[in-house]
């Protein structure tokens, strides 16, 4: 049977040298990640959490809202975040919408360390600088086909990002450098403007 961990497979199909490539790369985010929770005595999604929730508005705070964005289980989230709250990180804020319902607040300490390891991952940026402008701007479209693809199929669930936007309009601009447009910000897009986490993003209908 043939697998994309085969160097064999590797050698002639690039399809699974270049997923072999991503999952190279996922282990230096794990590395990484490992690295600065073992120093703040944090688990990896502990340190995720508290990032996330230190960047995303409050409205997207509660522990459904956190469970979608990671696929996790609410059970497994609210683990998580009791143990936060235990160490003084989070703090629970009652929704007056909802009595039901609450959103998960950041203490001042819990901020501090959100800041503290929310740099995890600059070391890749950093590398980054070693490259061409052309070789990242094709490397980020790549980046953002591929993710389009996965929420398309239903791998990923959750995204934000322009091209399943209902105002994003692809390559209305032919032959410029900002080929796509915004209908919202009524603008012409680049690739590099393309946005990954738009707090105005809205789900276009899915065609059948």
């Amino acid at each position: 049977m043939s697998s994309i961990f085969d160097p064999k497979e590797q050698e002639r199909n690039i399809d699974a040298k270049i997923v072999a490539g991503l999952e190279r790369i996922s282990r230096v985010f794990k590395l990484l990640l490992w690295d600065v929770a073992k120093e703040e005595n944090l688990s990896p999604i502990q340190i995720q959490f508290l990032v996330y929730l230190a960047y995303n508005r409050a409205s997207r705070s509660r522990i459904t809202d956190i469970a979608n964005e990671f696929a996790l289980t609410k059970a497994t989230v609210s683990d998580a975040i009791s143990s936060l709250e235990e160490k003084g990180l989070v703090k629970r804020v009652e929704n007056r919408e909802d009595r039901r319902n609450y959103f998960l607040k950041l203490t001042q300490k819990g901020k501090k360390v959100a800041e503290d390891v929310s740099n995890w991952a600059d070391v890749l940026k950093s590398e980054l600088k070693n490259f061409s402008v052309k070789e990242k701007e094709m490397f980020l479209s790549f980046i953002l086909n591929l993710i389009g693809a996965l929420y398309d199929a239903g791998i990923i669930t959750i995204q934000r990002m322009c091209f399943s936007c209902i105002y994003f309009q692809k390559n209305v601009h032919p032959d410029s450098k900002s080929p796509h447009h915004c209908g919202l910000l009524d603008k012409p897009l680049s690739i590099v403007e393309i946005r990954l986490d738009c707090e105005d993003y809205e789900p276009a209908v899915k065609s059948a």
